[in-house]
């Protein structure tokens, strides 16, 4: 992304003063159910020529508050995920001119979608519409569905943001039933607590694959999406090898999807 802007920045600029202007804004009548409205935002949108309405490929869309941003393709289209939901700032970055700023509202498990025309003197916003998202992630239906069982224990997105742990093993510290020790090197160590048989050691899921000998804190806590955690064999569910002592499924925000995910 800086290579692409450093780039950009070595061209002979026109001198032409840019203005973003919004349009219109409406709301989809699509509504959200259950769990399915996080906390984050999609900018989606489209990059189109002012006086042909041709796509524009290769303008550079940037979030300025949330520092995310895209490339538009052949067709002149980006999409900016997993943003904060709250007022941001599009800049968008164009060879030959310069880059132009205007403000945006993304509301929490919204995707809001944008169409801008660009001209040689007129960068306008032609419409933009904010609709809610109709699906949560193939990972995210699961650990839900899960939940709703009443089986084990959950860390849910929402609490991980509101908690914004240095570690991975943060987020199971206070949990009634697990123990986070620290081994010779500094490590974490989990461990469950089995009554009157003293502890054991769970077996750690990583987005849905075995990951048995992998340290808990080796995944990063900016990766962290949710956290499931089964005590004992009665609770795992039937798709994840059953241990002696009970399992961790850690979920990564940009990890796989396993095929066998529910």
């Amino acid at each position: 992304m800086s290579s692409t802007l450093e780039r950009m920045k070595t061209y002979r600029r026109s001198g032409l003063s840019l203005l973003v202007a919004v349009a219109a804004v409406h709301a989809s009548p699509v509504r959200a159910t259950g769990q399915e409205a996080d906390s984050l935002a999609t900018l989606r949108g489209q990059v189109l020529s002012r006086a042909q309405a041709e796509p524009v490929e290769q303008a550079f869309v940037f979030l300025t508050v949330s520092g995310k941003g895209a490339m538009t393709n052949e067709q002149g289209r980006f999409t900016i995920p997993d943003v904060p939901g709250a007022e941001d700032t599009i800049q968008i970055s164009y060879l030959g001119v310069d880059p132009s700023k205007t403000a945006v509202q993304l509301q929490p498990g919204h995707i809001t979608n944008v169409t801008l025309l660009l001209g040689r003197t007129v960068i306008e916003v032609a419409d933009l519409e904010v609709e809610v998202r109709r699906l949560m992630s193939a990972k995210m239906r699961g650990f839900e569905e899960r939940r709703r069982k009443g089986f084990g224990k959950f860390v849910t997105p929402q609490q991980i943001e509101q908690r914004q742990p240095r570690n991975t093993s943060d987020m199971l510290r206070g949990i009634a039933g697990i123990l986070v020790g620290r081994d010779d090197l500094g490590g974490a160590e989990i461990a469950f607590t089995r009554g009157s048989s003293g502890t054991c050691v769970p077996d750690l899921y990583l987005d849905g694959q075995p990951m048995f000998q992998m340290p808990v804190d080796d995944i990063p806590a900016t990766d962290l999406m949710a956290i499931e955690i089964y005590q004992g064999t009665t609770q795992m569910p039937p798709q994840w090898a059953k241990g002696s002592c009970g399992l961790l499924v850690v979920w990564t925000k940009d990890g796989p999807i396993p095929e066998d995910s529910p």
